[in-house]
């Protein structure tokens, strides 16, 4: 158990370049390349040389509005974007440098959030026309076809990801629900709405092994949920284990899971980073959360995104992005 208030985040880089807000953040597997994209159309990827952080490239010529989400293919080797534009690029590192392969459009208004299934062959969509799109890689490497166009929220659509070790897709919206799709072969449909939350629900993050889901909303609380079926089915069924409150004062944008851990990351409108860690209260039967460590001002406005750099190894760091156009790397360490 990590007792409260033991852990500090320190700063440790603070990489800039971008000329507007960040909007999201995203690690490859092996933690050696970190990318960014902004409300600026570009998307930065950046590089550790010698204990100093650097920009390898940038990727400018895909969108002519903002970016609003970026992730990295699971081995690491593909970028994909989500636009304001409407449309989604793939890219493929080529010869040492990036190169776009592929276009993917059909939605009819912004596209929020994009998401590579674990085996790198799926990818999800989410858009502000309220609808969830799966895309498949069908044939060549740069051949991408929509395989299903997931219907049920009725507002814009925020964040799309696929469950780590199930064929399961979950979706946060601005209708305050999260929604979780299963597979039929190809058909697919909501097997639960989550409706806990009161208002927009921004984000949500799965354990490494996919039986817990934190999810963070507009109406300032983190809900933590437990997959009752996690062992003896291949589908799911979340029920609430836990709610935290008065932990931030302003909407929580993002959600983050520590790789192998009970460790999350929250970061929100009110400039604030906070990382928790569950502690089961055998006595009373209770699964609580407690605040380890936090860093206040932590980018003069909205703290957008907060994503642990996976790998591990002696350091355990901490990439944020905010509306002040950094992103800010810190330690994640015992006082």
């Amino acid at each position: 158990r990590v007792l409260a208030g033991s852990m500090a985040l320190s700063r440790r880089a603070k990489l800039e370049g971008h000329d507007e807000r960040v909007w999201f953040l995203s690690w490859t597997a092996d933690g050696k390349k970190l990318a960014s994209c902004s409300g600026d159309k570009t998307v930065r990827i950046w590089m550790e040389s010698n204990g100093s952080w650097f920009c390898e490239a940038i990727l400018d010529d895909a969108h002519d509005r903002t970016i609003r989400s970026v992730t990295w293919s699971p081995g690491g080797d593909k970028l994909a974007t989500a636009s304001f534009d409407g449309t989604c690029a793939i890219w493929a590192l080529k010869d040492e440098e990036y190169e776009q392969i592929a276009t993917l459009q059909g939605h009819e208004n912004e596209v929020k959030c994009v998401s590579w299934d674990p085996s790198g062959k799926l990818i999800a969509t989410c858009s502000r026309d309220k609808s969830v799109w799966v895309w498949e890689n069908v044939g060549e490497e740069d051949e991408y076809e929509c395989v299903a166009v997931l219907h049920g929220h009725t507002q814009d659509v925020k964040m799309v990801g696929w469950h780590p070790s199930k064929e399961i897709l979950v979706s946060a919206s601005y209708d305050d629900s999260l929604r979780v799709w299963e597979a039929d072969e190809d058909d697919w449909s909501a097997s639960q709405v989550l409706e806990s939350h009161a208002s927009t629900v921004w984000a949500f993050a799965f354990s490494s092994t996919g039986e817990r889901m934190a999810s963070v909303s507009e109406d300032l609380t983190v809900r933590v949920w437990r997959d009752k079926k996690f062992s003896s089915s291949s589908s799911v069924l979340f029920e609430e284990e836990c709610v935290l409150r008065g932990q931030h004062t302003r909407p929580i944008y993002h959600v983050d899971w520590l790789p192998g851990s009970d460790v999350i990351v929250t970061s929100a409108g009110d400039d604030f980073i906070r990382v928790f860690s569950r502690c089961e209260e055998k006595e009373k039967e209770k699964v609580e959360w407690e605040l380890i460590a936090e860093a206040p001002a932590a980018h003069q406005g909205d703290v957008n995104c907060a994503k642990w750099r996976p790998g591990g190894g002696e350091q355990r760091l901490l990439a944020s992005g905010g509306d002040d156009g950094a992103i800010v790397l810190w330690e994640f360490k015992s006082k």
